[in-house]
């Protein structure tokens, strides 16, 4: 009879030991209105699920069957291509929860000033992205303020902001998959996409 009780004992402290200790859930477990959304620098949502479209203040992101995010609603940025490769090599690095462009980047922020100035009908989206370390909601914030430092500085630069558009993607879109140090930076940047006329 002990070693029946004292199994049964041991049996429940494993189970309660397991669910409680080992719990492997999503680390993001915060709800946000509109279901898996992230808000564009504006304050509008960009609903990340195939095809979905959300948005508020006129401003909506879209995303297509294959993932591609699009622009629509946003009238002068709304008929436009979106060529994610014209500025690849302009993208601006950011330190660990830091959204203050490294001085070492301010030369390429320079160089897409320069080329919308050459190009007047050119618009820019610029999409700020963190590592995945913080919560979604605290990524998500981050992302924003990096995107709208690198439209503060290219305002400064001469460009209008009205030619200027900006969105987070939190930790959404890693450029590196990894978990290391260098995955981590990698991933946290501010990419800039050329916005052209259709026609």
């Amino acid at each position: 009879m002990t070693l029946v009780k004292f199994t049964g004992l041991t049996l429940a402290a494993l189970v309660a030991t397991l669910s409680v200790g080992c719990k492997h859930g999503p680390k993001n477990i915060t709800q946000i209105p509109g279901g898996n959304s992230n808000v564009t620098g504006n304050g509008s949502l960009l609903d990340t699920t195939p095809g979905g479209r959300v948005g508020g203040g006129g401003d909506v992101v879209t995303v297509d069957g294959d993932g591609n995010i699009g622009l629509a609603g946003l009238d002068e940025f709304e008929n436009m291509l979106m060529d994610r490769e014209a500025f690849a090599a302009e993208t601006v690095y950011f330190g660990f929860d830091r959204s203050e462009i490294h001085p070492d980047d301010n030369g390429k922020v320079g160089a897409v000033a320069s080329a919308l100035a050459q190009s007047p009908q050119n618009k820019v989206l610029i999409e700020g992205h963190c590592d995945e370390r913080g919560t979604e909601e605290y990524n998500r914030a981050l992302g924003e303020r990096r995107a709208l430092s690198v439209r503060d500085r290219l305002v400064e630069l001469g460009v209008g902001a009205d030619r200027i558009r900006t969105m987070s993607l939190g930790e959404d879109r890693p450029a590196d998959p990894g978990f290391s140090e260098d995955a981590y930076q990698a991933n946290r940047r501010g990419e800039f996409v050329l916005l052209k006329p259709k026609s």
